[in-house]
């Protein structure tokens, strides 16, 4: 047995406006958690990231019916925040599963992975591109998730603003209405396909109209009132399109050029609302969660 296993997860950022509970995209910006194991460790329980690694790493186990080695500790490193929309929990669940599926002679697929980290996470659109990279569309059929990864033009830029308040998956989901109309039904069906057909087919100057959402971001902008703002000053320096990432607080903007400005017109756009943060330019991530070499 290897005294330590380290693996690296990406960050996801999951509905990309209409694409609710469907759509998840692998970002290159990323997390690594490492599994120790030996006489002097101890499980570390007070960070959440790796709590849920943990519990991950030994749901893995239980699947089996194995024994999980004796004297687990985690320990994260990376840049991906707790409650910012960025998938975080997912990245430290999939971690868990990964390294715990290579102690199997006989590993788990990575479909029953999937499996796992859903029934853990909850929501396959964040776990499907952390296990498999770039963008997933996923469904749930029963008990079955399945997913298909779609193309993304290859000079697709990824601008995100991350304030410094958080917004956690159950106030924000919880906010939500439990009933729609069936005009927003359509219109988010209609631009949820548009979004992946446009993204696929490189038509990226229907973007725009594509990621329009009825179904989420009215409600969550009662939470986070300055969301609107931000987007039209991330538009009005030249993003394709704006989004919320995942249930929020970050503002996710995708561009092709231009980065740098739309970045600094969303901060400036926050600072002038009182709204500390940071920004990050990034890209899609073609690569999933993964055990790094020498591990």
């Amino acid at each position: 047995m290897p005294e330590a296993i380290t693996v690296r997860v990406p960050a996801t950022s999951a509905n990309l406006g209409p694409g609710f509970d469907c759509l998840g995209l692998a970002l290159d910006l990323w997390g690594t958690l490492t599994f120790t194991f030996n006489q002097s460790s101890s499980a570390t329980r007070t960070d959440p990231v790796v709590m849920m690694a943990d519990i991950a790493f030994r749901r893995a186990f239980s699947e089996t019916g194995r024994t999980p080695p004796p004297h687990l500790s985690v320990s994260y490193d990376g840049a991906v925040p707790v409650g910012r929309g960025l998938g975080v929990s997912a990245l430290s669940r999939v971690a868990g599963l990964i390294a715990a599926n290579s102690f199997h002679p006989e590993p788990l697929p990575p479909e029953h992975l999937l499996t796992l980290a859903t029934e853990l996470e909850g929501h396959a659109d964040n776990a499907a591109p952390a296990l498999f990279g770039g963008l997933q569309v996923v469904v749930r059929d029963g008990d079955e998730i399945k997913h298909i990864g779609a193309k993304v033009p290859p000079q697709l830029q990824v601008i995100l603003f991350i304030p410094h308040f958080n917004m956690p998956t159950e106030k924000s989901r919880g906010s939500l209405p439990t009933t729609v109309s069936l005009d927003d039904a359509v219109q988010n069906i209609g631009r949820a396909v548009l979004l992946v057909a446009s993204l696929a087919s490189g038509r990226l100057d229907l973007l725009d109209t594509a990621s329009r959402d009825r179904l989420h971001q009215p409600t969550r902008s009662r939470i986070f009132p300055a969301m609107e703002d931000l987007f039209l000053a991330a538009r009005e320096a030249g993003a394709l399109c704006t989004f919320l990432s995942g249930a929020g607080s970050t503002i996710c903007a995708f561009g092709t050029s231009r980065a740098e400005a739309i970045a600094t017109a969303m901060a400036e756009a926050a600072s002038e609302r009182n709204i500390a943060g940071e920004t990050v330019i990034t890209t899609p991530s073609q690569r999933g969660g993964a055990i790094l070499d020498g591990s």
